[in-house]
C-alpha cells in the first residue's frame, strides 16, 4: 500500500451490534459489514467501488467520511489519521471530505429553500458570513448548471436529475478535495444518468478533485474510474485497472458478477473465463456465521478444502497489476 497515497484505508473492521432479541439478531450479538479492507486513492483519482447490494460498499463511503466510525482499522487522510482525532480536532478536515448520496429525494430536505440547504454545510461548519455563504451558494449551482435564481426554489420543484445536482453542489460548496460518490445516477434515465458522469468528469478536471465512486453500473465506472475495487461481504476481493478488470477479471465472484450484465454493457471483445456452475447463486447459501476460510467458498465452484479453511490475503497478482484475494484465481 502507498504511504504517499492522498486517502489510505488500513484494515477498516466495521460492526454493527445487533438487537437483544427478535429475528434480527439469529444468535449473534455483532454483525461484520467490512473486515479487513485496505484501499487507497491517489490525489485526483478516481477509485471505483463495486459489488452487490449488502456488500458493504455504502458503509465503507460513510467511514472515509467519519459518518460511521470503524470498529477497527485506521483512515489516513492526506497523511493524518483521522480515526485519532476527537469530534473538536476531526472539524478542520470535514470541509476537506464530503459525500454525495444515493437518492438526492430523501437526503434533500424538501422543507427547506434550495439557498438553505446547499449553504447548510458552510453554517455547520462556521465558514463565511451569512452573504458570503450565499454567494458561494449562488456560484456552486451556476457551476453545476443551475441557475442563482434557484436559491429561492425548494428541491420539490425540480427533476431527479437537477436535484442531484443541487446535492452535488452542496457536497461541493466548502471546496472539498474529497468526493464520495454514492450511487450517484441510480434511479435516473440514461440521458441523466450520461450528463450527471459529464458533469462529474469536468469537475474532477477543473477542481483536481479525488472520487471514491460507489456504483453498481459497470458502464459508468469504466466512464470515470481509472482503478476499481470488488467488494464481497465486507472484504475487497479484487483492485484492478479498470480496463483490465473488465475484459479479463480473475476473481471467480468478479466473473460472476460481471457475467450478470449483457455483453454490450461490459464492452467486451475479449475471451473470458467461463464459469461452469452457477457463481452467483448455488445451493449452498452464505453462511451466517463468518467462518475461518474465504467469504466466498460457499458459492464458489472452484472451491476446494484450502479455500474452507484459511482465508485468503489481498496480493500482488502474477503477470498484471492488480490484486487479488483468491487461492485459485483465473
Amino acid at each position: 500500500m502507498s504511504e504517499a497515497a492522498f486517502l489510505r484505508l488500513e484494515e477498516i473492521d466495521v460492526r454493527f451490534r445487533l438487537g437483544e432479541g427478535g429475528l434480527l439478531r439469529r444468535g449473534r450479538e455483532t454483525f461484520t459489514a467490512l473486515a479487513g479492507v485496505s484501499l487507497t486513492i491517489d490525489r485526483g483519482e478516481c477509485l471505483g467501488l463495486i459489488g452487490e447490494s449488502g456488500s458493504g460498499k455504502s458503509t465503507l463511503g460513510r467511514v472515509v467520511v467519519q459518518l460511521v466510525p470503524p470498529s477497527g482499522g485506521r483512515v489516513v487522510f492526506d497523511g493524518t489519521d483521522l480515526t485519532a482525532l476527537d469530534a473538536r480536532r476531526l472539524r478542520p478536515y470535514r470541509p476537506r471530505m464530503q459525500m454525495v448520496f444515493q437518492d438526492p429525494g430523501e437526503s434533500l430536505n424538501p422543507r427547506f429553500t434550495i439557498g438553505d440547504i446547499v449553504t447548510e454545510p458552510l453554517r455547520l461548519l462556521r465558514i463565511g458570513t451569512r452573504k458570503e455563504q450565499r454567494a458561494r451558494a449562488a456560484r456552486m449551482l451556476e457551476r453545476v448548471g443551475l441557475p442563482a435564481a434557484a436559491l429561492a426554489h425548494r428541491p420539490t420543484q425540480y427533476s431527479g436529475g437537477q436535484r442531484q445536482r443541487i446535492a452535488i453542489a452542496r457536497a461541493l460548496v466548502t471546496e472539498p478535495e474529497l468526493l464520495v460518490l454514492d450511487e450517484p445516477t441510480s434511479g435516473l434515465d440514461v440521458s441523466m444518468q450520461a450528463r450527471i458522469l459529464n458533469l462529474l468528469r469536468d469537475l474532477q478536471d477543473s477542481l483536481g478533485l479525488s472520487y471514491l465512486f460507489i456504483t453498481h453500473d459497470v458502464g459508468a465506472v469504466s466512464y470515470l474510474a481509472r482503478r476499481v475495487a470488488v467488494l464481497y461481504r465486507g472484504r475487497v476481493v479484487e483492485v484492478a485497472p479498470t480496463r483490465d478488470l473488465i475484459r479479463t477479471p480473475r476473481h471467480p465472484y468478479t466473473v460472476a458478477l460481471l457475467d450478470a450484465l449483457p455483453r454490450f454493457v461490459r464492452g467486451e471483445s475479449l475471451p473470458r473465463p467461463v464459469i461452469t456452475e452457477a457463481t452467483a447463486t448455488t445451493d449452498e447459501p452464505p453462511p451466517e456465521t463468518e467462518g475461518p476460510g474465504c467469504a466466498y467458498a460457499p458459492r464458489c465452484p472452484h472451491r476446494q478444502e484450502r479455500c474452507r479453511v484459511t482465508a485468503p490475503e489481498l496480493v500482488p497478482a502474477e503477470g498484471d497489476k492488480r490484486l487479488l484475494a483468491c487461492h485459485h484465481p483465473f
